[in-house]
């Protein structure tokens, strides 16, 4: 029960903190925004990582895996997400990254040789219509706004393919070395060093430098996020991730919800995003079942 909890909770956290970034993404770039929230969470993470920790009893293999699983996520999905929003917008954006339980089951089929039941290959078919539903609808010339474009699809596609990879090497890293805590601020830290590395190698390219205007606009969802991923990595140490994980998914509701409450003066809704969210979570709770 206490996984559950967590897990909306986290959901929560994160459905609200996007909508936060979205109210000012047009006033900076996807690089910086994953900058200031991932700055923002490392302050927040680590000093809890430290008091709550056994450090005396590090388990290495444990730490490489969270290194790894933070090199996926949140650093090359976080940057994903963020431009995914610029070329899809927050509400198909969000959408597609809930797909992201598909890619965990093929990866699942290929490299650990699962099967899945008849409940399973329903769901895949939901999520499958569902992304097919999200593109048609990004791609309509009555739709589209300038910041989006018919190749829009394709950047939250490949952010839910690295989260759907970072969570199969996240919960292997927690099964291994169960500190839930270390493990998020550890995938923050590796998350940090490779958004300094592509600012560093793209400064004469930028426009303009990051300021102290970014960590402004940012830093609340910054925390909001970095509140949503340890809340995520404790549900994941007290439920099965085949739980948590659709659970998580309630996510897209929040972010639907409060787009329509917040947004509808820079972004079109469409009951066509919701009936596809609902097609897709639909589809996520049935790969899930085992």
């Amino acid at each position: 029960m206490l996984g559950i909890l967590l897990a909306l909770l986290a959901a929560l956290a994160l459905g609200s903190s996007q909508i936060l970034v979205r109210k000012n993404l047009d006033k900076s770039n996807f690089v910086y925004i994953s900058l200031t929230v991932t700055i923002v969470g490392n302050i927040f993470l680590w000093p809890l990582a430290f008091c709550f920790t056994d450090l005396n009893n590090i388990n290495p293999e444990g730490l490489l895996l969270f290194v790894f699983a933070g090199l996926l996520a949140p650093g090359m999905a976080r940057l994903f997400y963020f431009k995914g929003m610029e070329t899809a917008g927050v509400s198909a954006n969000s959408t597609i990254f809930a797909t992201y339980p598909l890619f965990t089951s093929i990866i699942a089929i290929l490299l650990l040789g699962e099967a899945l039941s008849a409940e399973n290959w329903i769901g895949l078919v939901c999520i499958v219509v569902g992304v097919i539903f999200i593109g048609r609808y990004i791609n309509n010339d009555s739709t589209r706004t300038k910041r989006t474009s018919r190749k829009g699809i394709i950047v939250p596609v490949l952010g839910a393919l690295a989260l759907a990879s970072a969570q199969i090497v996240r919960k292997e890293g927690i099964n291994i070395y169960n500190q839930p805590l270390l493990g998020t601020a550890i995938g923050y830290s590796t998350s940090l060093m490779v958004y300094l590395i592509i600012i560093a190698l793209s400064m004469e390219a930028r426009p303009r430098k990051y300021s102290r205007k970014d960590l402004q606009m940012f830093w609340k969802p910054g925390i909001g996020i970095a509140a949503g991923w340890l809340l995520s990595f404790l549900a994941l140490s007290q439920e099965m991730v085949s739980i948590v994980v659709p659970i998580l998914q309630v996510e897209l509701l929040f972010i639907l919800l409060f787009a329509y409450i917040f947004l509808r003066k820079l972004e079109k809704f469409s009951l066509k995003v919701v009936a596809s969210a609902f097609l897709i979570i639909a589809g996520v709770i049935l790969v899930s079942i085992n």
